[in-house]
């Protein structure tokens, strides 16, 4: 996928042994799911609203742990892409992968709100 950013790999700069609990720890925000709800209203015509906001109201009542393939499998998302098996991982267009970036360091937030200031 041209121009995707590897979630896995820059989660494991955070946890070496399981980079996908830090990715799974970042999709459990309401405000991820939103960002990633807005990139996909603008970004991709089959993107199933109804089942993400099925989605956002199921993370917060049940122990539903919303994941990058549920919400793919879920709402026809094309942000995020998942491979399966040795070298596989999660991987994300850059917007994406920035929104997970500055969640990651909050440091590196400030650096950039400082820059575009």
């Amino acid at each position: 996928y041209d121009g995707m950013v590897s979630l896995t790999e820059l989660s494991r700069q955070y946890s070496e042994e399981s980079p996908g609990y830090v990715i799974q720890s970042w999709m459990r925000s309401r405000n991820t799911l939103e960002f990633l709800r807005q990139w996909e209203k603008e970004m991709n015509a089959e993107f199933d609203d109804q089942a993400c906001e099925e989605l956002i109201q199921q993370g917060h009542t049940t122990s539903l742990t919303v994941t990058p393939s549920l919400w793919i499998r879920r709402t026809h998302a094309v942000g995020m892409h998942v491979k399966q098996g040795k070298g596989g991982g999660v991987s994300a267009y850059p917007e994406i992968a920035v929104d997970f970036r500055l969640w990651l360091d909050s440091k590196g937030g400030l650096v950039l709100i400082q820059s575009v200031q």
